[in-house]
């Protein structure tokens, strides 16, 4: 049998050159050639090109993701931070987007990673009332809901308000007969109790419309909220209610509007109405 012995190609000079000079390689940055052609590298299969942007004191350029709760932060935010900037808003949602290194003037264009978001999140006060908006309660629930936020409602006073909560849960077991629209603006019902055998008949008078006093998105400003009571009485006297907020889409609109003209006052800058969709 006869042994071979099996020997590995001496490397090729111009492997050898591309070995050698992997090791003693620096760093570089290609300019953006005089006809603004894209700057490129040419590397042999197998090399990589390494970013060392993190060994750097600090980084090259600002990139950032921040989102703000409150109209004030986003404009101190923007402030802070301005360059070729531009914000960006949309009242449907209410929503604005700051671009604080987008394209500027004269087509220089930008990396557009620096970015300020503002959602106009909604106050816990329009949560709560928007939220049971047209929700049938029982007439106990409807009392309770009503005291529980009664610091929200500007009109009647909150004495009157706590009165009518607790004389309708106090009434509770009652039968209810009708319901009738008075010319002072409340509805009067009138009602049914059994007492000690005995059918008596009483009256119990509520507002038809209240007013709320609530900020729409979170640290802002109070809005005046109409709501309207609404009824309905059952064939065994059993009385269900709710309410109806006048137009709250509308109101929303109105609160986006504000803070729209307040970050173009404060900011100096017109807003584009759309999306940088980035």
């Amino acid at each position: 049998m006869n042994d071979t012995l099996e020997l590995s190609p001496l490397p090729s000079p111009l492997a050898e050159a591309i070995a050698f000079g992997a090791t003693v390689a620096e760093a570089s940055h290609a300019d953006i050639g005089p006809a603004g052609q894209l700057p490129y590298v040419v590397l042999p299969e197998g090399y990589k090109v390494h970013d060392l942007e993190k060994s750097l004191a600090t980084p090259t350029r600002k990139r950032a993701r921040v989102t703000l709760a409150q109209t004030s932060a986003f404009i101190a935010y923007y402030k802070k931070h301005r360059g070729a900037s531009q914000i960006y808003g949309t009242t449907e949602p209410p929503r604005f987007i700051a671009v604080l290194d987008d394209h500027s003037e004269g087509n220089s264009p930008g990396w557009r990673e620096h970015t300020a978001h503002y959602d106009c999140p909604l106050s816990p006060e329009w949560k709560t009332w928007n939220g049971s908006n047209k929700k049938q309660m029982t007439q106990s629930d409807f009392a309770q809901f009503i005291e529980d936020n009664l610091p929200d409602v500007a009109e009647p006073e909150a004495a009157h308000m706590l009165e009518v909560s607790r004389t309708l849960e106090a009434k509770k077991k009652v039968n209810f007969a009708s319901g009738i629209r008075l010319a002072n603006g409340e509805v009067q019902f009138t009602y049914e109790e059994q007492i000690q055998g005995t059918a008596a008949k009483g009256q119990i008078k509520v507002p038809e419309t209240f007013v709320l006093g609530i900020p729409v998105f979170h640290g802002g400003p109070r809005y005046r909220v109409e709501a309207r009571l609404r009824y309905r009485i059952a064939d065994g006297g059993q009385m269900a209610m709710w309410y109806d907020l006048l137009r709250p889409h509308k109101i929303v609109e109105d609160a986006a509007l504000e803070v729209w003209a307040e970050i173009e006052t404060e900011t100096a800058e017109s807003i584009f109405h759309g999306s940088p969709n980035l």
